[in-house]
């Protein structure tokens, strides 16, 4: 199943109309049914804005059907989401919906980042940077984390993640709960 396809079924199920989610949201209707048939990939920061309008986690609109609950994954079976136009990427260590946290390493390129604009969310998340740099932007800060550098925060402050250097920036996300 497609994105889109997922958007438009989860939705549908809420009882929410194209015009309302447009409305929630702050995109037009016109992109959103162009998102649900298909002819259009929403960027990062539009699909953050969907999730949160219809109360879903992001990763339910990407991760395939395939997600089993389990204590251990093995390296070689970890899923990856993939965002080229954002220049972001992770492999989700450990994601379900009836624990309490999500665990995954992000990599952002350079001049990547999370999100068009900070956006929020319910939640905690802990960043542990392991290479390169990252500025965090979080309600009215700018902060500045490089390798080893570790940040905790409520993830209900508005905040966007961006790469600070000229190389690839790789990074733990701890995020409770499991609703990115």
């Amino acid at each position: 199943m497609m994105i889109g396809e997922r958007i438009r079924e989860t939705r549908q199920s809420k009882g929410i109309s194209v015009r309302k989610l447009a409305s929630l949201t702050e995109v037009s209707a016109s992109l959103i049914s162009q998102i649900e048939t298909g002819k259009v990939d929403p960027s990062l920061s539009t699909l953050r804005k969907i999730a949160i309008a219809l109360d879903v986690p992001l990763f339910s609109f990407v991760l395939t059907d395939d997600a089993r609950p389990t204590r251990i994954i093995r390296g070689n079976e970890r899923r990856q989401v993939v965002f080229p136009k954002a220049g972001l990427n992770y492999d989700v260590i450990h994601s379900d919906l009836n624990k309490k946290m999500a665990i995954m390493i992000g990599t952002l390129s350079p001049q990547g980042a999370t999100s068009e604009t900070p956006l929020n969310h319910s939640g905690e998340e802990c960043l542990v940077i392991l290479t390169g740099i990252m500025r965090v932007e979080i309600g009215d800060e700018l902060i500045e984390l490089q390798e080893n550098d570790s940040f905790y925060f409520d993830s209900s402050i508005p905040h966007r993640l961006c790469n600070g250097g000229n190389k690839d920036c790789r990074f733990y996300l701890i995020i409770t709960p499991p609703k990115f």
